[in-house]
């Protein structure tokens, strides 16, 4: 009878256990499904803006991938073969290896060239695997796309002649030769050249332009007038378009030197009066972080900021003295030049600098993350938008929760005349729809003269809040009478009753007073909208509407 009632406790005991292994997996579950939205937040910050723009969703980023040489193929650019729509399987793997081996043989006869150059680029810097590679891949891809519908309608036509089931080797065959007469049409040099200029990564200096203090732009140099300041890099001044540039071949693999290119500009005005400088440039993924120097009139000024190369697109990056800077307000696109000494002796009396430094895998994910975090805070002051309404909050938490438990107390505790009343008329207004009150608000303040200042979203909380009143008042009455007689047997009055008695006991409640009053400030929208017009004075709502 004993070992029965022993082996049921254990049985009970074991549902028990795997009852609660049961709840702590569903609430385990159900935590992992509610923190998607929250993660792909998160990894989307991470992700640069080609990645954002791709069809492949990914929840987190790719891993920068930084590189000691450049120009170079980038393997990773183009996905592997996959079978187009409407086309059946075993024709797609009749006729993948009879393509491949076309645009190989294509590959062979063709000479490489960047999109819009009319100098050659060889191979001789380039990894031939990783181009073949890249280039087969890339050629495959673009060919997929263009496989016409009455194509895929003669290999879908084959399928449905054989009833949907095996295939027969000659119907296969004569899918085949339809998809492949129909991709190698496409096999142009066209194509061929567009495929390399998205997997050819390099970097590339174009135009300088420089704008003067009568806001009149000239043109300082084009790409021939780059020249290489490095012993490990060069240059390779070529055409693109209609402008020229100058690519650069750089190692970085001996010993991490930074790799530092120069444009001498012989002005015909005073080199005091540049006041703006336009360098524009070609990314190539390299994760390489890049400075800017500007030597005018013997000093010498760099760019501070951090900036990297994280894409493969043309930019161009405007450089400004701090003396020449704009409006605080006003969307900081620019990078400021600090002053960092005499120049070099012999240096010209104007002249644009641009350096390369190498990155690493952890600098490189460092850069990442924090790309888009820089750029936002460089581009707007949120750091203002944010002391603005954490000034806000505070001053409110701290009118609210005093205003309000005084009216509570007086409300709660106190007897005077009429009390019930005024405490059915305050609950009264909770009934008032707010866009009534809207414009009589804002025609009293703007009577006062506090329009665009930051009084109107602050001042009123002085005078309590009906919803919190109530609530203090509930939770006031629950308090025992007798510790306000014994507190006023000990000579205290009503205002250290209030302080010393009655506010220790309610801290729960005004703890959510401050929260709530808190998230209202923090995410008020609209009565910044109305009463604020300087964007100086803008809350953290107003400065990311402002943003999007």
């Amino acid at each position: 009878m004993g070992s029965l009632r022993t082996l049921i406790h254990a049985a009970i005991q074991h549902l028990f256990a795997a009852e609660r292994l049961l709840l702590y997996g569903v609430l385990l579950a159900g935590a992992v499904i509610f923190s998607f939205p929250f993660a792909w937040m998160v990894g989307t910050s991470f992700k640069i803006n080609r990645e954002m723009a791709s069809q492949n969703l990914r929840i987190w980023p790719a891993p920068p991938r930084p590189r000691r040489r450049t120009p170079y193929i980038d393997t990773h650019e183009f996905r592997q073969p996959e079978r187009p729509d409407g086309v059946p399987e075993a024709v797609w793997e009749a006729v993948l290896p009879q393509l491949r081996q076309r645009v190989e043989e294509r590959l062979g006869e063709w000479t490489p060239a960047a999109l819009g150059e009319d100098e050659v680029v060889g191979k001789d810097h380039l990894d031939p695997t990783a181009y073949r590679q890249a280039m087969t891949a890339g050629v495959i891809a673009k060919l997929e796309e263009r496989i016409s519908d009455e194509a895929r309608g003669k290999a879908a036509a084959v399928q449905a002649r054989e009833g949907g089931g095996k295939l027969a080797e000659s119907a296969i065959q004569a899918g085949a030769e339809a998809i492949l007469a129909d991709a190698v049409k496409h096999l142009s040099n066209e194509t061929l050249r567009d495929v390399f200029d998205q997997c050819y990564r390099r970097f590339c200096l174009g135009t300088c332009r420089i704008r003067v203090s009568d806001y009149t732009m000239h043109l300082a140099g084009d790409g021939d007038a780059w020249q290489s300041d490095s012993p490990d890099a060069k240059l390779v001044h070529r055409t693109a378009g209609p402008v020229r540039i100058a690519e650069a071949r750089i190692d970085f693999s001996p010993d991490r030197r930074p790799a530092s290119f120069l444009m001498p500009c012989k002005l015909k005005m005073d080199p005091a009066s540049v006041d703006r400088v336009f360098v524009s440039y070609r990314g190539d993924a390299t994760w390489a972080r890049i400075t800017f120097d500007v030597t005018r009139n013997g000093r010498r000024y760099t760019t501070h900021e951090v900036a990297n190369l994280s894409d493969r697109d043309w930019v161009e990056t405007e450089l400004r003295w701090p003396e020449g800077a704009g409006d605080v307000m006003e969307p900081r696109t620019y990078l400021f030049l600090r002053d960092t000494g005499p120049a070099p002796a012999g240096a010209p009396s104007f002249a644009v600098h641009v350096t390369l430094h190498p990155n690493t895998f952890i600098g490189a994910w460092r850069d990442k993350i924090l790309n888009h975090y820089r750029r936002v805070f460089r581009e707007l002051p949120f750091g203002r938008y944010i002391m603005t309404s954490l000034a806000l909050s505070i001053l409110s938490i701290v009118l609210t929760v005093f205003s309000c438990t005084l009216v509570a107390y007086a409300f709660a505790r106190l007897q005077w005349p009429g009390r019930d009343l005024c405490f059915g008329i305050m609950l009264a207004t909770m009934m008032i729809p707010p866009q009534v009150t809207m414009i009589p608000g804002f025609l009293i303040y703007r009577y006062l003269g506090w329009y665009n200042t930051l009084l109107p979203l602050w001042v009123g909380t002085a005078f309590g809040a009906p919803f919190f009143i109530f609530l203090l008042r509930q939770f006031l009455k629950t308090v025992p009478q007798d510790l306000e007689d014994a507190a006023r047997i000990d000579g205290c009055g009503f205002l250290r009753i209030y302080w010393h008695v009655m506010l220790p006991l309610v801290r729960p409640t005004i703890a959510i007073v401050a929260i709530y009053t808190f998230m209202g400030v923090w995410n008020n929208f609209m009565g910044p909208l109305i009463y604020v017009n300087d964007e100086r004075l803008f809350p953290l709502a107003l400065g990311l509407f402002k943003f999007n």
